[in-house]
């Protein structure tokens, strides 16, 4: 939306609620919640996340915040999308591969060597999100942790992944995202109501070392 004097608005909080919300499904496959029926439904909600996260990213950039734009860029692309696509191509990929006269389905260690490396990535943003706000900081922390994990999940064979050690690895995996999508929803919550509203209800915590917070976590004057 564009407001009276041209300038697109802040889309903060629409991408904290949809890194919520992808994480919060995440968070329930990895803790059976929910199980492999679930997964096409699942995938839809991954893409849905991963949609709103591209839009956002946009419009960060659009706005000339580089490092938002980026980052929500990745999640939705990196994190959600392409995610997305390997289930789907595990769940209805078989008999074409098979015409092909390739016999064993498909596996995930591919993800699990991006995962590393997307990691890696995440550890780049942590002290940016440190001039935002500490919370930020911690949060993406915890995912990239979780990322971590899933990557060193996704390097095993499949039939391995859900019994004993490995087993434990995923679901701590899943906790940390599903508790970083909730600090992310808590945020966004706590924007908007600071947009909406023209004071602070929810306390937003500063940038680390008490700095100047980059848009999206500053209060109005």
């Amino acid at each position: 939306m564009v407001d009276q004097q041209g300038t697109w608005g802040d889309p903060t909080p629409a991408g904290l609620f949809a890194v919520g919300a992808g994480t919060t499904a995440v968070w329930a496959l990895m803790t059976g919640r929910i199980g492999q029926q679930d997964l096409h439904i699942f995938i839809v909600w991954l893409a849905a996340a991963g949609l709103l996260q591209v839009i956002t990213g946009l419009i960060n950039l659009k706005r000339g915040d580089s490092a938002g734009g980026s980052l929500n860029l990745a999640f939705g692309v990196l994190f959600f999308g392409a995610p997305a696509m390997t289930m789907t191509l595990l769940l209805w990929g078989g008999q074409p591969m098979a015409a092909m006269g390739i016999k064993e389905m498909p596996g995930l260690t591919i993800n699990g060597w991006i995962f590393l490396i997307l990691g890696i990535i995440l550890c780049a943003f942590i002290p940016i999100m440190a001039r935002q706000s500490w919370l930020s900081m911690i949060d993406l922390a915890i995912f990239a942790v979780a990322i971590f994990l899933l990557a060193l999940l996704n390097l095993q064979p499949f039939q391995q992944q859900s019994v004993g050690a490995w087993r434990a690895v995923g679901q701590i995996a899943g906790w940390l995202i599903g508790l970083a999508g909730l600090v992310m929803v808590y945020l966004g919550m706590a924007i908007s109501l600071l947009y909406g509203l023209g004071r602070k209800v929810l306390p937003i915590p500063g940038p680390l070392g008490g700095g100047v917070s980059a848009p999206g976590h500053s209060e109005k004057q």
